[in-house]
């Protein structure tokens, strides 16, 4: 009797550690920075090349790496992980640096999503972020805010509500971003940030949307590599936070799509959400509402995608400059064990 009992409480014991570990995790990469010498922009921020090969070697020790078709097999069969927890790669806003990246991956067999905002393919123009990011790496602080102000100027924009003081650039720059973000209107806010890029970056370097962002050439050999594309908007906005008309969204959410499946003969499935916090996702009602296109959305909320997860509300860990291996390894078994704090 006791030996019965015994036994039942160790398959139990089982069953609640498989359903613990059966899910995955994902990773939303922005830049991988190449070793010193050949970093033209030391101020951007990012990973660098030989601490993603540490990420990589880590991830491929502790977790079953799995692909972008698995992780939607993950969403809508009965595909599970039951040993090991997965690890998703996916990388965010079409950068050039995400073409080494891929190549890297490909290396050690891993495939992944590449999440690529359209308007660096379709206008030849970079993504909002992305100015805010070289502009300030290659011109300065106070060079950008000066700049700045002359579109305030040009586009009569109130100075009292917007203007920026400047300061240190640690502290100045969450401001920056979160203004173009959520204060301005988006469509403003996209016409000051060209005008920026174009007076500033743009003006000094003449190839710098090849030095910012994936070019098309690029992009087919990420996909020859087997990694997938998604869409990340066309000019990276905050979808839920600006309240797009019907009209705004099909041309942010709907028509990417369908322009990077014409573009590349491909399928799309998967969006992830730029900037990809609570506040700049609809919920899965609401994109299911507003549109049929997707069968996967990502956000970055760091938490572990269970079979009880919505596929249109993915997490995801966004690794920090800061977050060698030995960090990345404690912060993921946080997030696995739901006690991760941001």
């Amino acid at each position: 009797m006791l030996e019965s009992q015994l036994f039942l409480c160790y398959n139990k014991f089982i069953m609640i550690k498989n359903v613990r570990r059966n899910g995955y995790l994902s990773l939303c990469y922005h830049y991988i920075r190449p070793e010193k010498k050949l970093n033209l922009f030391p101020k951007i921020l990012g990973n660098k090349i030989d601490e993603f090969h540490k990420h990589i070697r880590l991830l491929k020790k502790n977790y079953s790496i799995i692909s972008p078709d698995d992780a939607w097999r993950f969403s809508y069969t009965d595909f599970s992980l039951n040993s090991k927890n997965g690890l998703l790669f996916t990388f965010d806003d079409g950068l050039s640096d995400h073409y080494k990246a891929a190549q890297i991956l490909a290396d050690y067999n891993i495939k992944a999503f590449f999440f690529i905002p359209t308007c660096v393919l379709m206008d030849k123009l970079p993504a909002n972020p992305t100015i805010i990011h070289y502009c300030v790496a290659a011109h300065g602080l106070d060079e950008f805010l000066n700049t700045y102000r002359n579109a305030l100027e040009k586009y009569k924009i109130n100075f009292g509500e917007y203007d920026i003081k400047t300061g240190c650039p640690k502290e100045k720059i969450p401001i920056i971003k979160s203004i173009f973000k959520y204060k301005l209107k988006h469509k403003i806010s996209r016409k000051i940030l060209l005008y920026i890029y174009k007076n500033l970056f743009f003006k000094s370097h003449p190839n710098a949307l090849e030095i910012m962002h994936l070019n098309r050439e690029q992009v087919n050999n990420i996909l020859k590599m087997g990694h997938s594309i998604g869409v990340h908007s066309h000019s990276h906005i905050s979808i839920a936070a600006n309240n797009l008309t019907t009209r705004e969204f099909q041309k942010e959410v709907v028509e990417p799509k369908k322009y990077l499946e014409k573009t590349f003969n491909t399928s799309v499935i998967a969006l992830s959400y730029p900037f990809g916090r609570k506040r700049d996702c609809l919920s899965p009602e609401e994109l299911t509402k507003r549109t049929n296109e997707y069968q996967l959305a990502f956000t970055v909320e760091p938490v572990l995608n269970t079979k009880n997860t919505s596929p249109f509300n993915l997490g995801r860990y966004i690794p920090t400059s800061a977050d060698n291996e030995i960090k990345l390894k404690k912060i993921l078994k946080e997030i696995s064990n739901g006690i991760y704090k941001k």
